[in-house]
């Protein structure tokens, strides 16, 4: 199970802008917020052997320059988003806390360039 940082039409946007530095600004923004929704997802998930939280901590991964995506390999890691009782979409919950501050980030960086 894995979640995909990315935005769409970046790229549109940085070759209309042409600058480079904002590309590079917004490839270290999405970093930083994948690994700290991966960390937030990691402390809310359910914990039995830490198994789970581990793999979750360990898995963001860079896809492209603009593109990053974390989860988890875990064969129960599905089963305990969707299905447990008291701490279920752990994941989807990170995503949906970091989804505003995300792009509100990406948004001063477009406005910081005049």
């Amino acid at each position: 199970m894995n979640v995909q940082i990315r935005i769409q039409g970046v790229n549109r946007v940085i070759s209309a802008l042409a600058y480079d530095g904002l590309k590079r600004d917004i490839a270290n923004t999405t970093e930083a917020y994948t690994r700290k929704a991966a960390n937030e997802s990691a402390g809310m998930a359910p914990v039995k052997d830490g198994k789970l939280r581990n793999s979750i901590v360990a898995s963001p991964e860079q896809i492209d320059e603009t593109h990053w995506q974390y989860g988890s390999d875990v064969e129960y890691a599905r089963k305990q988003e969707y299905e447990h009782k008291t701490q279920k979409a752990f994941i989807r919950k990170s995503v949906w806390n970091n989804e505003t501050p995300y792009r509100e980030k990406i948004r001063d960086h477009v406005r910081d360039l005049g």
